[in-house]
């Protein structure tokens, strides 16, 4: 097997209390108890049995759902693009109470807690509950099923099938049994290691574990963090560089404000003063907005500790904090992926950049 993972046959905890207890501990430090408490498996199974619509959200890595997954249940990928629409539809169109319940689940409850509050929350479903997890499904549901094809990719179209025939009313029997029956269980790690009688558990090992945690958090966090990545980047890189383009005075793309500053003009003698590098030749407050801060304040009481750029870059901060809250307003709304709205971000940081280039080269070219 992968160094990133195990099969566990002799060690499992086989104690129901025990599995019970961190099921509602990981739920509790999720902090969705009070918006999207937990719903027992003894009573999501009995729900299902007497055909209530009931939509499973499987929200765990690809690695865990290839292993096996809840029959009836679709991926969290499966579920934003094919079934959230038609939820928040049909409770726009229908009382709340009678639109299908919805219910992730992960391994104990954590990683479904947050995504149970966060569909409360910022998508505005109220039918929402908090699954137990797959560990407690061993114990109180119905078995497990084994995806035919990888979860979530275009090929396994069973899966994509049960999404949608928990919304439709359709049997989630009848299409879980285009998966098959399996007694294995993935647990995410050595500490979850526990399962009913007759599973077999599979876990990460400790790497496998903290490499998929970083690797999550990364596609989570990526689309929000380029926007602002991209930003000081341009500003650290080609701020300085950008006079060398107006004013022709020598500065150039380097990795260190030495190295961007090294060629400028202030530096030739028989340059005429009035094409000297504003960049380079300010004096005075007005430092402060080309980035020579510790020149604006030089012999200013604390304020001389600033570093260059630190006024520059609160003001940037300022300025793009404001326009990205409102771009997710309005392009969230317009049900827009995280992709776009960071292409929209990075297209409204490089805007910001170029307009400041301009205005502020402009102003110290007048003066």
């Amino acid at each position: 097997f992968s160094p990133f993972f195990n099969v566990n046959r002799t060690m499992t905890n086989r104690n129901y209390d025990d599995a019970m207890r961190v099921a509602l501990d990981f739920a509790t430090k999720a902090g969705s108890q009070r918006v999207a408490p937990l719903v027992s498996t003894r009573d999501l199974r009995a729900r299902l049995e007497r055909g209530e619509r009931v939509v499973m959200v499987d929200v765990r890595g690809c690695e865990e759902q290839a292993v096996s997954m809840i029959p009836g249940a679709v991926t969290k990928e499966v579920f934003e693009a094919e079934v959230l629409p038609q939820l928040k539809a049909s409770e726009a169109a229908e009382a709340p109470q009678t639109a299908p319940l919805v219910v992730p689940y992960c391994t104990v409850g954590y990683r479904s807690g947050i995504y149970a509050k966060e569909l409360v929350e910022q998508y505005g479903l109220q039918n929402v509950r908090n699954g137990e997890g797959v560990i407690m499904w061993t114990f109180d549901g119905n078995g497990l099923v084994q995806p035919s094809a990888s979860p979530g990719s275009r090929g396994s179209r069973e899966n994509e099938a049960v999404g949608r025939s928990c919304v439709t009313d359709d049997s989630v029997a009848e299409q879980a049994a285009l998966q098959n029956e399996t007694r294995r269980v993935h647990v995410f790690g050595k500490p979850w290691d526990m399962a009913a009688e007759g599973y077999t558990t599979e876990y990460f090992t400790p790497a496998g574990g903290a490499l998929r945690f970083v690797k999550q958090k990364c596609s989570k966090s990526g689309p929000k963090a380029f926007p602002w990545f991209i930003t000081f980047l341009l500003f650290y890189l080609f701020f300085t560089p950008a006079c060398g383009v107006m004013y022709n005075c020598g500065c150039r793309v380097a990795l260190s404000k030495f190295g961007r500053v090294s060629t400028c003009n202030i530096y030739w003698p028989d340059q005429p003063p009035e094409h000297k590098c504003p960049w380079c030749t300010c004096q005075g407050i007005v430092c402060i907005f080309v980035a020579s801060d510790s020149k604006a304040f030089r012999g200013v009481t604390l304020l001389d500790l600033l570093p260059d750029g630190f006024v520059v870059t609160l003001l940037t901060i300022s300025v793009l904090y404001v326009l990205f809250r409102k771009s997710d307003q309005s392009l969230r709304r317009r049900e827009w992926g995280d992709s776009s709205v960071a292409a929209v971000k990075t297209a409204m940081a490089v805007s910001w950049f170029v307009v400041y280039c301009l205005v502020f080269g402009a102003l110290f070219f007048a003066g």
